[in-house]
């Protein structure tokens, strides 16, 4: 719960009643800590402070000892983790939630499915901004076009925004990586960080936005199978940040280096420091594009802008959704799936309606 996004989801969660949010930190010390804090901010909630470590031998007791309703995992990242804590929560009959953004991890999900039925869970990977919010997006638009033949989606965070260093971790495992995405109804490689393009925000203006390898590109076609192109990518606000990271991932390509993860600590740093001279918003596109009902062609662009440096809200929204209906009773499905389909843009928009995020839809 001290992480970049479960701190935030704590402090969410705090105005439901009627239940108790267990704490976690891989240290007793540390999660007490953050209950103390949590306890001055909002003191008419429940909280408990617990030590857990998914990496520790006796983890899946300790957690079957709490005996949770829901086990929010935010412990990233997921680009190296296995299915552990999802089947502890099966062992326990815990529903699960994660923030995984891996594309292997969140897309081959479903192997969990059967087990999960059986011991009557819910488990979703990826109830994050992908594939929880862009799907959600997806849907809602869809309905538009007779035919919906391409998807270009788009992330620009604030540069003010807390660098976390599971985010962190998770972009450099992919720079200069190869992974494949949909072009002209085939599958092309791209390489992380690379194919360098000019996005244009309304609010925002212009940045340089770099490919990145997500969950997406593999789920969004299943979705919409009549789909010949998709893209995603990622703009940073400093040009300078962009450029370094396509430069590290030519370097990756070539060979000389294999992994830039063990410069986290001093990329993080760098991070910490430059981002005091950053703006606080942040913002979010994806267009789609396609054939209208009378055959002729179309494109629906979803503008998202995050100010006041809200914009890490915006992953936190789709697990907020399902552990609110989770615990109230409200969502009756089981098994194992990665979140396409399972929140809705109505949903996404009133669980954010207090804070500086709107977005709006332009053809």
């Amino acid at each position: 719960a001290g992480g970049h996004f479960g701190g935030r989801i704590c402090r969410r969660l705090a105005s439901e009643p009627h239940i108790e949010i267990l704490v976690s930190s891989r240290r007793a010390a540390h999660a007490e800590g953050l209950v103390v804090a949590l306890r001055g901010e909002f003191p008419g909630a429940r909280w408990r402070p617990v030590a857990l470590d998914l990496q520790a031998a006796d983890f899946e007791t300790c957690l079957a000892a709490l005996a949770p309703v829901v086990v929010l995992h935010t412990a990233g990242p997921y680009q190296d983790q296995d299915y552990r804590v999802a089947r502890a929560c099966v062992a326990c009959g815990s529903h699960y939630l994660d923030l995984a953004d891996a594309r292997a991890f969140v897309a081959d999900f479903g192997v969990l499915h059967e087990a999960a039925r059986q011991r009557g869970v819910l488990l979703v990977s990826g109830a994050s901004t992908l594939p929880g919010v862009s799907s959600a997006v997806v849907d809602a638009l869809r309905g538009r076009f007779a035919e919906l033949h391409g998807i270009e989606i788009v992330i620009a965070p604030a540069h003010r925004t807390r660098r976390g260093r599971g985010t962190m971790a998770a972009v450099l495992s992919y720079c200069g990586k190869p992974f494949t995405a949909l072009q002209v109804g085939r599958p092309v490689v791209r390489h992380g960080w690379q194919d360098l393009r000019l996005w244009r925000h309304p609010v925002l203006g212009r940045r340089l936005a770099g490919a990145c390898d997500v969950p997406d590109l593999t789920l969004l076609p299943a979705q919409v199978p009549e789909l010949r192109s998709l893209s995603f990518h990622a703009a940073l606000a400093a040009p300078w940040e962009t450029l370094a990271l396509w430069a590290m991932a030519g370097l990756g390509r070539v060979g000389l280096v294999r992994d830039w993860r063990p410069l986290l600590p001093a990329l993080a740093w760098l991070g910490e420091q430059s981002k005091r001279i950053g703006s606080a918003t942040g913002g979010m596109s994806i267009r789609l594009s396609g054939l209208d009902p009378h055959g002729q062609p179309m494109a629906l662009t979803w503008w998202l802008t995050a100010a006041n440096d809200h914009g890490p809200e915006i992953p936190c929204a789709p697990a907020l959704i399902l552990a609110r209906k989770l615990a109230r009773g409200e969502e009756s499905r089981r098994g194992a799936y990665p979140c396409v389909g399972l929140i809705s843009l109505a949903e996404f928009d009133a669980e954010l309606g207090d804070l500086d995020i709107h977005w709006e839809i332009r053809d």
